[in-house]
């Protein structure tokens, strides 16, 4: 196992201890003994769809780099590299991202441009949900978010539009003549940059997040709490952002302690033992959908071309 794995491995275990002494395990239960079958299959239905929503921007970003695949090629390349991202630690091959990129580019001299494609596809998702984290705080007010939070937004922001517009002029001064400068060249050529396809990748991420946003209202009501929607749309981008960071496995422990920190303040809105059932529904909705890859992965065989992947192009 890898030193990556283990710190992972490391922090989710000390984030979940922080939500195991949070709650009382008596007081969850009867909270997730609320939760209907019908309401855990619409949270893990709208996630799948989600998914579906962002493996088309993923594929329209990896177009406009010059990797002319089918659609259906795309959707299988996500799908597996969700797998491999909630259940590939122990299956001995390269991390779920650098997996889609590989799939992607298989039978094609673009791997670099592949996993580019994931890097960029991370990056826009990044900065749509900051922008509607700041907008909505501004819109609806943000008491549940402290400032320093909006101004780390603000330049999270600035800072990914900056770089996403400015690097390839900045990058095309450097010197062809050294590897590392020609690959990264290589690699922010595949960030498109074009009004057309900007728009549709823009377009499908905002209905993609208010789609997660939306989901969480369902939640809410499942779980007896009624929070408002504004607060929804200022608070769970946050706690979107919160989990998506590479340290811990898929966000556990992160994201309930995120839905804590964020609906539990006062005026409370939902208590510790709501906000971890919220985790754990959406907990399930990911692993159910992420194990749809794992079926197609055993299907098709793609596994074996990742493990035979040298450890070298490992995230």
């Amino acid at each position: 196992m890898s030193t990556k794995t283990l710190i992972k491995a490391a922090i989710t275990v000390v984030m979940v201890a922080v939500v195991a002494f949070s709650i009382s395990f008596e007081k969850l239960l009867n909270t997730l003994s609320q939760i209907s079958p019908a309401t855990a299959l619409i949270v893990i239905a709208g996630y799948t769809l989600g998914q579906l929503m962002s493996s088309v921007k993923w594929w329209t970003i990896a177009r406009s780099g010059g990797i002319n695949v089918p659609y259906t090629h795309a959707l299988k390349a996500y799908f597996i590299g969700m797998f491999v991202n909630c259940f590939g630690s122990g299956l001995g091959t390269v991390g779920g991202d650098v997996a889609r990129g590989i799939l992607i580019s298989d039978g094609l001299p673009k791997k670099t441009e592949g996993i580019a494609a994931v890097v960029a596809d991370r990056i826009h998702g990044l900065t749509v949900l900051s922008v509607i984290a700041l907008f909505t705080s501004q819109c609806f007010g943000s008491d549940r978010v402290p400032g320093w939070i909006l101004l780390a937004l603000l330049g999270l922001i600035v800072g990914f539009i900056s770089a996403w517009v400015l690097g390839p002029a900045v990058l095309r001064q450097l010197p062809k003549t050294n590897k590392i400068f020609a690959k990264l060249s290589q690699v922010a050529e595949i960030f498109p940059r074009d009004y057309k396809t900007l728009s549709i990748i823009t377009g499908i991420s905002i209905v993609f997040h208010c789609t997660q946003i939306l989901l969480h209202a369902v939640m809410a009501n499942a779980v007896g709490s009624q929070i408002p929607l504004a607060t929804l749309f200022v608070v769970i981008p946050l706690v979107n952002i919160a989990s998506s960071l590479p340290i811990s496995w898929n966000g556990l422990g992160v994201r309930e302690n995120s839905y804590m920190y964020f609906l539990t303040a006062a005026p409370s809105l939902v208590s510790n033992e709501q906000a971890a059932a919220f985790g754990a529904l959406w907990l399930l909705a990911v692993t159910v959908t992420s194990a749809i890859g794992g079926v197609v992965a055993l299907v098709t065989g793609d596994l074996k071309l990742l493990r035979a992947q040298p450890k070298s192009t490992a995230v």
